[in-house]
């Protein structure tokens, strides 16, 4: 049952389905267009202008915050006055330390409130660096009752939280945007 229709040489196996040249057969397809063209939809996405990441304002905006809450004791230090008796300098440190004592709490508070549990791999093995070196000066503050260097190891715990509240109030404001904060990490470090 050979077609007729077409030559011989295109026949391969007898009377079974013919084999036509590619060529031929490519050329013998209808030409199809796409019912609706991309370009100008894509020339409007490329045209339109780019929004700025805001999350270094964020950052920046919530550093200025910590630094404006904190006690006037705390942003410029006092250095005690020559004549300054020595009751005095023990005053002005009792009232440095009452006040580093009191933004610990706070910001103890602040990262208790936003501690969720659920984060990345990155942002956990941070918070555990945070929370050794924490446990390090809490037993160092346990272990040494020398005012002068209880006043430095509050310092360094103050420091240390306000640091680990910047990068959890990073991380917040990342997942507000739907992005990574480990990307953030690698694209800024």
């Amino acid at each position: 049952m050979a077609d007729d229709r077409l030559p011989s040489s295109w026949l391969q196996h007898g009377d079974r389905a013919p084999a036509i040249p590619l060529g031929l057969a490519l050329a013998q397809m209808p030409s199809e267009s796409p019912v609706r063209d991309a370009w100008p939809l894509l020339s409007r996405r490329l045209a339109a202008p780019r929004r700025a990441p805001r999350w270094p304002l964020a950052l920046a905006a919530s550093l200025v915050i910590g630094l404006l809450s904190l006690p006037a004791s705390l942003r410029a230090p006092v250095a005690p006055a020559a004549t300054a008796s020595a009751s005095g300098a023990a005053a002005e440190r009792n009232a440095q330390l009452a006040a580093l004592m009191s933004e610990s709490q706070r910001l103890d508070r602040v990262l208790a409130a936003a501690d969720t549990g659920a984060s990345s791999a990155t942002a956990a093995a941070m918070s555990l660096e945070y929370e050794d070196g924490l446990h390090t000066i809490d037993a160092a503050l346990e272990a040494n009752r020398d005012p002068a260097r209880q006043l430095d190891l509050w310092q360094q715990r103050v420091q240390l939280l306000r640091e680990a509240a910047a990068v959890e109030t990073s991380r917040r404001y990342l997942a507000s945007e739907g992005r990574n904060f480990d990307v953030a990490l690698v694209s800024a470090y």
